[in-house]
């Protein structure tokens, strides 16, 4: 059933294996499944029932188009968390599955990058960003969210810089208006983390790359505007984009999806390699 499963992708990259334990500790916070998309020449290289050894998990190998594979499972998952890169990218920046990923995922998105701190959760605060755009609210209910499931302390941003002109700007985009509409989106919620609310007199990139004390970044999908592309270039931290709707999105045709084994319980660490092996290549 949707929302009680949090998908990882995952190639034994440095950022594949980060991805993994970030996805195995969100799981296991929320209470949910976790599901492992790997490829076959590239098994996780620790397996995380070490360190979740009650964690319900399924591991599926996918064999080639991953992006369809992901797709995929994003209809049954609740997130779907990648690495900001894997071993065939070679250079600096986000991998080439990154932003298509976003663009077809039906549910939210983590990109996994940034510092070791952040991405161990030790700062205990998620950042989200607003902007006075039809998808505040839903950022910040699913930022709240995440602060919770982190155990976190959530702080709303907006970050827009001091106006050149006296011109009169519209009430919704008056900063004070933004923020107060951000607040308003945490009021109806049962739960709430503590919360904070900052005005920053910069650009909204300047405010990316220096925000070096957050655990999380959240961001409306933007259609992968300059917002969103910029968060999963220059955050010192993990990056949630929050998917704007519920209706389906396009996908890749069903002659395209991946061919791939059934999911199958994590085998034992002694057996992991050649598990997979006799999967991916037929033997018995």
């Amino acid at each position: 059933m949707k929302g009680q499963t949090v998908a990882v992708g995952t190639d034994g990259s440095q950022w594949g294996e980060a991805a993994l334990h970030w996805a195995a500790r969100h799981a296991w916070n929320r209470g949910a499944e976790l599901l492992v998309l790997c490829g076959a020449q590239r098994p996780p290289a620790r397996p995380i029932t070490r360190d979740f050894p009650l964690l319900p998990m399924r591991i599926l190998v996918t064999t080639d188009a991953p992006l369809a594979a992901f797709t995929e499972a994003s209809r049954e998952s609740e997130l779907l968390v990648l690495g900001c890169r894997g071993d065939r990218h070679r250079h600096l920046g986000i991998g080439a599955l990154v932003l298509p990923t976003i663009l077809t995922a039906q549910c939210d998105t983590v990109i996994v990058r940034g510092a070791d701190a952040a991405v161990d959760g030790r700062h205990r605060r998620v950042t989200a960003m607003v902007s006075g755009g039809q998808d505040d609210p839903v950022v910040v209910t699913h930022a709240a969210e995440a602060a919770l499931t982190l155990r976190a302390d959530l702080l709303v941003l907006h970050a827009k810089p001091e106006p050149l002109t006296h011109r009169p700007i519209s009430p919704e985009r008056d900063p004070d208006s933004v923020l107060a509409a951000a607040e308003k989106a945490t009021t109806g919620l049962g739960r709430r983390p503590e919360t904070a609310f900052e005005l920053v007199r910069t650009h909204p990139h300047e405010v990316i790359a220096a925000r070096a004390d957050t655990d999380l970044l959240v961001v409306g999908h933007g259609r992968s505007g300059a917002v969103t592309r910029t968060a999963l270039h220059l955050a010192p931290c993990p990056v949630l984009v929050v998917r704007e709707d519920t209706s389906p999105r396009e996908v890749p045709p069903a002659s395209r999806l991946t061919t791939r084994t059934p999911c199958l319980p994590w085998p034992s660490d002694d057996r992991l390699s050649i598990h997979l092996e006799r999967i991916t290549t037929g033997g018995t």
